[in-house]
């Protein structure tokens, strides 16, 4: 149970598409949504990464994005 919470606790997991690779081991990136922001980790330039808590997990798929309003 305690996993379960800790889970639901955690920041949101964001795909970001990866601007720049900085010297100081960080990454720019930005979201579908427009967010710009800053991350730890590393991804080649113009690819996606998924974002959580300020790092970079890993490499993400490059999927079409629909929105659907209700």
């Amino acid at each position: 149970m305690l996993k379960q919470l800790k889970r639901e606790l955690l920041p949101a997991r964001e795909i970001a598409k990866v601007n720049a690779e900085n010297a100081d081991g960080t990454v720019t990136a930005t979201t579908r949504s427009g967010k710009t922001f800053r991350a730890t980790g590393s991804g080649n330039v113009g690819s996606y990464v998924y974002i959580q808590d300020g790092r970079v997990l890993g490499p993400a798929p490059d999927l079409p994005h629909s929105q659907i309003l209700v």
